[in-house]
């Protein structure tokens, strides 16, 4: 898909998510605001998110909580370049700017969370179309960076963008029963932290914010070379699935005993059900669940990055043979997303290959 020098060493390079990392891209969330409100969202929010988006949807986040959150974010960044991994930072974007269209109007989001709009798929970084209207500009931050791999022989493959009219969000999600999807199959949409990497295999949910015309897009995008894998999970809120399944070497997969449905691509795979998360009840959850507990990042094969204070996690990670390295996050945790959310790999050693029982 990309074109460089022969013989040079490709600039966007990754197949898996459990691969040696060479080089990532860490989120930020300065001028982070909360989201514009639309119906859409109700299905993937804490309830009390609801009103909270409903009320305040384009003014800051807490100052102070942001805060910690950013330096959580930079001392992670730290982290890994001192184990010599190159991290790369997105530029400052202002989310109070308001945009739209002549359908609508909103407000923007934040930098923190890359693995939502965007996926390195071997050597291309694909760009996604979402469903949220506030993160239609989420990806101008990385564009820089975007144009920069493109430059150095990347490919560089974008999504249809989307409308975004009402005709997307008329979907048959039913509040009282927890059936249906929030949005319709109007034009494609998804964002990237529905899919997973196995190689040339990509493993993806049906989501909130996933359809089947996104997922059939992707597949026609990608070509012969990728297989993509649509698999069931058992999440009336589905958002992501990085919180339902995370592979963490070639054949360990981590899942959420809650909403991970056995499948037998993974048949000959080591399962490891996450405990419960060690975060309290009464912590700020603006936009999802504690379950980002398994939100986790492999570095290589053997070494994955932990929330520090999640020790149950901590310790079934250590007995199954990995080294974990604990690193602070829970501030991030608020905002969306942790260790994978909040980055995008750019690099890793690895050429790909078939881990999965197709």
């Amino acid at each position: 898909m990309s074109v460089r020098p022969e013989g040079t060493a490709p600039v966007v390079n990754s197949y898996t998510e459990w691969d040696p990392l060479e080089e990532v891209v860490v989120g930020s969330l300065v001028g982070g605001v909360f989201p514009t409100w639309q119906e859409s969202m109700a299905p993937t929010l804490p309830h009390d998110s609801v009103r909270i988006f409903r009320e305040q949807g384009g003014t800051p986040l807490p100052a102070e909580h942001a805060a910690a959150a950013e330096e959580e974010l930079s001392q992670f960044a730290a982290a890994m370049e001192a184990r010599g991994i190159k991290v790369v930072r997105p530029d400052f974007a202002d989310q109070t700017k308001r945009f739209g269209t002549p359908e609508w109007e909103s407000g923007g989001n934040s930098s923190g969370m890359p693995r939502d709009l965007l996926i390195v798929v071997g050597d291309t970084i694909v760009e996604t179309p979402m469903s949220w209207r506030c993160r239609k500009h989420e990806v101008d931050a990385f564009r820089g960076l975007i144009k920069s791999y493109f430059r150095r022989g990347g490919g560089w493959l974008a999504a249809p963008q989307p409308e975004l009219t009402q005709a997307l969000f008329d979907g048959d999600f039913d509040e009282e029963t927890e059936t249906g999807y929030a949005i319709t199959e109007f034009e494609p949409v998804f964002d990237a932290a529905d899919f997973m990497r196995f190689g040339d295999d990509l493993v993806v949910q049906r989501s909130h914010v996933t359809n089947e015309f996104g997922i059939e897009w992707m597949r026609r995008a990608l070509g012969s070379r990728f297989r993509v894998h649509q698999v069931p999970v058992n999440d009336p809120h589905a958002m992501h699935i990085d919180a339902t399944m995370v592979p963490l070497a070639p054949g360990k997969l981590l899942v959420n005993p809650d909403r991970y449905v056995p499948h037998p691509l993974f048949r000959d795979w080591e399962i490891l059900e996450a405990p419960k998360p060690a975060l309290g009840p009464d912590w700020p959850m603006y936009f999802c669940s504690p379950w980002l507990s398994m939100n986790v990042l492999s570095l290589d094969e053997k070494t994955v990055v932990v929330e520090r204070q999640e020790r149950p996690l901590l310790d079934a990670l250590t007995d199954w043979g990995f080294t974990c390295v604990p690193v602070d996050f829970r501030h991030v945790y608020s905002f969306g997303g942790s260790f994978h959310c909040a980055t995008l790999d750019v690099r890793r050693r690895g050429r790909g290959g078939t881990y999965l029982s197709v």
